[in-house]
């Protein structure tokens, strides 16, 4: 009796052919910011969260939630990046406004867009920023928020994780346009 030895040539043979198939296969288009996002008012924020430039761990959910006996009431969110004039102009503002609110529960994070972590701590070095910063080297972040090169882009989110305004670009009043934001995010 002869044995058919071509079933585990073609089984193998099949197998093969399978594998390559999936890897050189056509991939699914990349996922663009478009389709992240944009983030809306009165809608939720996303989740995100990252190493920051001293190695702490930052997660939108950590600044809503902060330690037991501290308030929480919103938090500002700033994506910005060195080469970006207007995000220089930009970034004392939202500390400023950060800092006079933190007794209110106001915290405020700094999401460097697309950088180097070196450069964004060299940045954050000269600029004299306090905030914390998560670099966003690959912009996995910014792509979970729904943010372009389109910078300075901020956010203020209540304590309920919900988006309460959106500054696409900043003009002469904005801080003022600012700390009215995060007021009303407050209550």
């Amino acid at each position: 009796m002869r044995r058919n030895r071509s079933r585990p040539a073609t089984a193998f043979l099949a197998g093969l052919a399978c594998v390559v198939l999936a890897t050189t296969s056509v991939a699914a288009p990349s996922r663009t910011v478009n389709e992240a996002g944009p983030l809306k008012v009165g809608k939720p924020c996303p989740s995100f969260g990252g190493y920051g430039l001293n190695n702490d761990m930052l997660s939108l959910a950590k600044l809503l939630n902060p330690p037991k006996g501290s308030p929480a009431s919103a938090v500002v969110i700033s994506f910005f990046a060195t080469w970006c004039k207007n995000c220089k102009e930009q970034l004392p503002v939202i500390e400023r406004v950060v800092a006079s609110l933190a007794g209110k529960g106001v915290r405020g994070v700094l999401v460097d867009y697309g950088e180097d972590p070196e450069l964004a701590a060299s940045f954050a070095a000269t600029q004299k920023l306090r905030l914390p910063i998560i670099p966003d080297r690959f912009t996995k972040i910014a792509v979970r928020l729904g943010v372009d090169q389109t910078l300075p882009r901020t956010f203020v989110v209540s304590h309920d994780g919900m988006v309460r305004t959106i500054f696409d670009h900043e003009g002469d009043d904005f801080e003022k346009a600012l700390r009215t934001a995060v007021e009303s995010a407050t209550h």
